[in-house]
């Protein structure tokens, strides 16, 4: 099996209805390929952990590359697996994570996620919640 994680940015004009359409597809299109996963919007950009079986895996990369609502995917992580970390959801979504955050591991079906794909989750989280600061004076 393989898992990968992307990032990518979304398009500034997504909507709400955009992400339901997203998780809708998402949801039937990887039970039918048996498909697993986590998909995270911070407000600005997505990240999906997506795992399975590998050619599966590569073939649903290939039509979300082709997904207009975002640009600029970028692969952050790629490996076998022998254990599927998100094995009870077809697709993982909470919006940034809220009500959640204190622990991504819960989340995960084994009740526990990789120490590396946790830290990049977070990481990502956190940015996303992150507001501009105003410029100082000079």
């Amino acid at each position: 099996m393989r898992s990968i994680i992307y990032v990518s940015v979304a398009d500034p004009l997504i909507t709400p209805d955009d992400i339901a359409d997203i998780l809708g597809t998402a949801r039937r299109n990887n039970a039918r390929d048996a498909l697993t996963g986590a998909l995270i919007f911070n407000g600005h950009n997505f990240m999906q952990l997506l795992e399975g079986p590998g050619d599966k895996v590569e073939a649903c990369l290939a039509a979300i590359r082709d997904d207009r609502r975002h640009s600029g995917m970028v692969e952050v992580r790629r490996r076998d697996i022998d254990h599927r970390e998100f094995s009870d959801w077809s697709m993982l979504y909470e919006p940034n994570f809220d009500g959640h955050e204190d622990s991504l591991r819960r989340l995960a079906a084994n009740g526990r996620l990789d120490p590396v794909d946790e830290q990049m989750m977070a990481n990502f989280i956190a940015l996303g919640r992150r507001r501009p600061t105003a410029a100082v004076p000079a």
